[in-house]
């Protein structure tokens, strides 16, 4: 891979973990990326989670303030996350070969739709069924995370509007919490990558040190920027993308 596509994932990275920390949707703007510069799907996708993980970090450290008095709840949902993560990675790496492939351009579609209904989803999630449902939070972390550890566009949307259901944190709180939990879920499955999938390493590295950036920038951002018009143009560049992929595999 040469340096000016290098310096492109770098900058596709900070603009990624930007859009996770705002919105979500990271991987719908440096998965395509990847398949553009020429990386196997099965390749470009393990690659992918793997270069994100640090989008956690940066939103992390930028979001102290959000995470105030959560250690309980991230403690609690910790251990689903992780685990959903780690199963979803399992399934993408056991899967017969071309079956992901096959998926791609439905998975992106299906997350893009996902993404620009997000605000539609978040509010009906605010109608709770039960207030400080431990139990339901529980699983619905898990859920999100099986769906994250395969594929992980859109997985903040499911996130934000499974977990709306089952807790009372404000949104700005909750999204907080989820760039932590995701992340922590991610770093396990980009564990397992990195010992038995295809990880293109350059590549990986490069979103790595933009992702950082993003990330940190990103929670900062979504405390002063309405994030609609970010979610709307990674949607509709995203569906554009899965409308490419299915009319070349045609």
């Amino acid at each position: 891979m040469t340096l000016p596509e290098l310096l492109l994932l770098a900058t596709a990275g900070v603009v990624a973990g930007a859009a996770s920390a705002m919105a979500g949707g990271a991987s719908l703007l440096t998965f395509p990326v990847l398949l553009a510069l020429g990386l196997p799907p099965l390749a470009a996708n393990v690659t992918n989670t793997t270069g994100l993980v640090p989008t956690a970090v940066g939103a992390a450290l930028a979001s102290r303030e959000e995470l105030e008095g959560q250690r309980s709840l991230l403690t609690f949902l910790c251990p689903p996350m992780v685990a959903g993560s780690l199963a979803g990675a399992a399934i993408l790496l056991l899967s017969p070969p071309g079956v992901f492939g096959a998926l791609v351009p439905f998975l992106i579609a299906g997350s893009a739709l996902l993404l620009l209904v997000q605000p539609w989803i978040i509010a009906r999630a605010g109608r709770r069924l039960r207030d400080g449902n431990r139990r339901g939070a529980w699983i619905a972390a898990g859920c999100v995370a099986v769906y994250a550890g395969y594929f992980g566009a859109a997985a903040a949307v499911l996130f934000m509007a499974l977990l709306g259901l089952f807790t009372t944190v404000s949104m700005h709180r909750l999204n907080a919490l989820k760039n932590v939990l995701l992340g922590a879920g991610n770093a396990f499955a980009a564990v397992l990558f990195a010992l038995v999938a295809p990880v293109h390493w350059p590549a990986a590295c490069a979103l790595a040190l933009g992702s950082l950036a993003g990330g940190a920038g990103g929670v900062r951002l979504v405390r002063r920027v309405p994030p609609r018009p970010l979610r709307i143009g990674v949607a509709v560049i995203s569906l554009f993308i899965a409308a490419w992929l299915v009319a070349k595999g045609a």
